[in-house]
C-alpha cells in the first residue's frame, strides 16, 4: 500500500499537481490545502474534504478504496471539544477501507497562527498546551484528541499533514525552543511511528521557506500506529526538481510504502 501526505498550496482542479500526483498513485491520501479536485482523478479515488477555519482552501482524505463514517474526535477537555468544533475544516477524520483493510484516517492542517486567546481566557489551558509555548495550537488539539482513541481498535491510525511545526525552529526561534519537538514526542508516546524519521533515520525537510529559498523546516509529517508501522518499507518526499522548480508547491509531498500482510507486495 502506498500512503501520500501533501499541502498543494490551494491546488485547483486545473493545477499540475494533479498529474504529479497521479504519477504517486497513492491507494491512501491525506491532502492539505486543496483547491478543488480534477474529474480524472475523482474518476479513481472516493474522497472527502472540509473547508479549513479562515481560509478558502480544503482539507482532504483521498483513497482507491472506500470512505467509510465520519470519525468523532473528542477529549476529555470540554473546552478542547469546542474549539476542535470551530476547527472542524482542519482535522478531518474518516474510517476508510482500502486493499481490504480497515483504516482510521486523520488528515491535518495546522495553521501558522494558534487558537484564539480570547476564547480560553479564564480556561486551564495547562494539561494541554506545550510546556514551551505559551499558546495553544491546532496541534494540541489534535494530540488531545488522540489521547482520546480507543487504543483496543483492530485498525491502526494513519495521521498525517501539514503540522506547521518543525524541530528546525526550535534552535533557530529568538528566545530558545518553542515545543516543536514536544508535538512530536508526545505523538511518539501515543504509539505513533513518524514515518519519514522512521526510514530514513533524521529530519528530511519538506518547506521551502519563500523569503530566501532555502528548505530546512519539515513541516509535514505522517504518523502510522499499531500493526501498519510495523509493515513500513521505505518513506522519502517527492524531488526538489518535480515540485519546486516547477513551481507546483512549497511543501514536498511525502511518499510511504507498507508492505501487504501475507504478501510482501508493496
Amino acid at each position: 500500500m502506498r500512503i501520500c501526505c501533501w499541502n498543494v498550496k490551494g491546488a485547483s482542479a486545473r493545477s499540475r499537481v494533479w498529474e504529479l500526483f497521479d504519477e504517486i498513485s497513492p491507494d491512501l491520501a491525506l491532502l492539505q490545502e486543496v483547491g478543488g479536485v480534477p474529474v480524472f482523478i475523482g474518476d479513481k479515488y472516493q474522497f472527502v474534504m472540509r473547508q479549513a477555519s479562515g481560509n478558502r482552501f480544503h482539507t482532504a482524505v483521498l483513497t482507491r478504496g472506500s470512505i467509510g463514517q465520519p470519525i468523532q474526535l473528542s477529549s476529555r477537555w470540554d473546552w478542547v471539544n469546542r474549539e476542535i468544533e470551530l476547527f472542524h475544516g482542519n482535522l478531518v477524520a474518516h474510517s476508510v477501507s482500502v486493499l481490504g483493510h480497515e483504516y482510521r484516517v486523520l488528515s491535518v492542517y495546522s495553521p501558522a497562527w494558534p487558537v484564539d486567546a480570547e476564547r480560553l481566557r479564564g480556561v486551564d489551558v495547562e494539561p494541554v498546551k506545550l510546556k514551551l509555548n505559551p499558546k495553544v495550537w491546532v496541534t494540541e488539539l489534535l494530540w488531545a484528541a488522540l489521547l482520546n482513541r480507543d487504543t483496543a481498535d483492530a485498525a491502526p491510525w494513519v495521521v498525517g499533514g501539514d503540522l506547521n511545526a518543525s524541530e528546525t525552529f526550535d534552535y533557530m526561534w529568538r528566545g530558545g525552543p518553542r515545543g516543536n519537538r514536544e508535538i512530536l514526542d508526545r505523538m511518539s508516546d501515543l504509539g505513533f511511528v513518524e514515518c519519514l524519521r522512521q526510514s530514513q533515520g533524521k529530519l528530511v525537510p519538506t518547506f521551502r521557506n519563500p523569503r530566501d529559498g532555502k528548505v530546512i523546516h519539515q513541516m509535514d509529517h505522517l504518523f502510522v500506529s499499531g500493526s501498519l508501522a510495523t509493515k513500513l518499507t521505505c518513506c522519502a518526499t517527492g524531488e526538489h526538481a518535480s515540485v519546486f522548480d516547477a513551481k507546483l508547491s512549497d511543501h514536498l509531498p511525502i511518499v510511504a510504502d507498507f508492505s501487504e500482510a501475507g504478501t510482501g507486495a508493496v
